[in-house]
């Protein structure tokens, strides 16, 4: 049963999202991709949001990063909601919370090299320390070394290493919070495994707060903290990771964990 109440956000609470519901009109229907939705992320922490291909995740995580504007309830970052700030204030407050995008081409500019595209998120660093940041930031994420990536083109790189540059651009930013919308799916399955270590590494280093969104429940068995399962827009389960993968209580969630491959 999705949980609807509408708790205030407390406690060491970094991100809540309160009573979210958002609907779309598609060729003159009306479709629910978010109802009533409550979900917070703590410091520090990781949150894995599951679910399958139009369960509402993406709607959800796009609310999160104020890239749309939910029908109903509200999103508090650090207890301050967004949606009542100026535009100056809501401007800083999207800095610390960065997306890492499923497809990190499209969020790059095709015709800008490496050194420009971490340039725009240093912006607010003098000229001459620019690229001395974005190349430590390249080798944080495992670009080594980072100068012979400067001047690259985003066509010129792997899979993986668009991925970790897209890594690196969010942390550029210092966040607090990074929201990740299925950054494993499209890499190669021998990337994938290197870039949840990553995230995982520079959580542990940086202490950022990671909002997971996935379909792949192995994922969330990985490295999640805690656990909310998804389905039609609604959040059917939720705890902590442990727990909800060992011992899950909504059939939902007990077909996305009979659907994960065994060796057995």
């Amino acid at each position: 049963m999705a949980n609807n109440e509408t708790p205030a956000p407390q406690g060491k609470s970094l991100l809540d999202l309160v009573g979210i519901s958002k609907t779309f009109r598609r060729s003159g229907s009306v479709i629910e991709a978010v109802k009533s939705v409550n979900l917070n992320v703590n410091d520090g922490e990781t949150v894995a949001l599951v679910g399958e291909s139009g369960s509402g995740k993406s709607t959800l995580g796009r609310i999160a990063l104020c890239l749309l504007c939910p029908d109903q309830g509200k999103v508090f970052l650090k207890g301050e909601c967004l949606s009542e700030l100026s535009p100056r204030r809501l401007r800083d407050a999207r800095i610390a919370m960065q997306p890492i995008f499923q497809d990190p081409t499209a969020s790059f500019n095709p015709r800008r090299p490496v050194h420009e595209l971490m340039g725009q998120a240093l912006r607010r660093f003098p000229v001459p320390e620019r690229n001395d940041r974005a190349v430590k930031l390249l080798g944080d994420v495992g670009l080594h070394p980072g100068q012979i990536f400067l001047n690259r083109f985003p066509h010129e790189l792997s899979g993986g290493q668009r991925q970790r540059l897209a890594i690196a651009r969010a942390l550029a930013m210092d966040p607090i919070l990074i929201i990740a919308d299925e950054p494993l799916s499209g890499a190669d399955v021998s990337i994938r495994g290197q870039i949840l270590n990553l995230l995982l590494d520079l959580q542990r280093e940086r202490g950022v707060a990671l909002l997971m969104i996935t379909h792949d429940i192995s994922i969330a068995r990985a490295f999640a903290h805690r656990v909310a399962v998804m389905m039609n827009g609604e959040i059917v389960e939720r705890g902590i990771a442990q727990e909800v993968l060992t011992t899950p209580r909504h059939p939902y969630t007990q077909r996305l964990l009979s659907a994960v491959p065994s060796l057995a």
